[in-house]
């Protein structure tokens, strides 16, 4: 009886690593799925000129690619700051738009939002 009780949970631990596998190779796929469509994104973006789009878009890749590695968050509030980071590279690129224009303005609107992206983030960190 003990040898058919060993056999039953030798197979149903077979049973679960299959599934567990099973699992991984479809969290890789739609992470490779996801993957491919920011990057397609990434490219448009690119291709349009339109540098704020591009930015967020490889925040969000770059994200991806920690959630689909597995990186825990270190901090309990890593949302907040992944916001502010992404909000400070768009307004990076936004200035370097402006900057591009050459109105002063626009220029002085543009450093203004992102001094306080840069605040919002080191608010946020601390």
């Amino acid at each position: 009886m003990a040898g058919q009780h060993n056999f039953l949970a030798f197979m149903l631990l077979c049973l679960c690593g299959t599934q567990l596998t099973t699992v991984a190779a479809e969290t890789d796929a739609t992470c490779s799925d996801q993957r491919e469509r920011i990057s397609q994104q990434i490219k448009d973006a690119r291709l349009k000129g339109d540098s704020s789009q591009r930015a967020l878009l490889e925040a969000q890749l770059q994200n991806l690619t920690e959630r689909c590695q597995g990186v825990v968050p270190l901090q309990p509030n890593h949302a907040e700051i992944e916001r502010a980071m992404r909000l400070a590279t768009t307004r990076e690129a936004q200035l370097r738009e402006a900057l591009g224009t050459g109105d002063p303005q626009v220029i002085e609107v543009s450093k203004r939002r992102l001094d306080q992206a840069r605040k919002q983030l080191e608010a946020a960190k601390h």
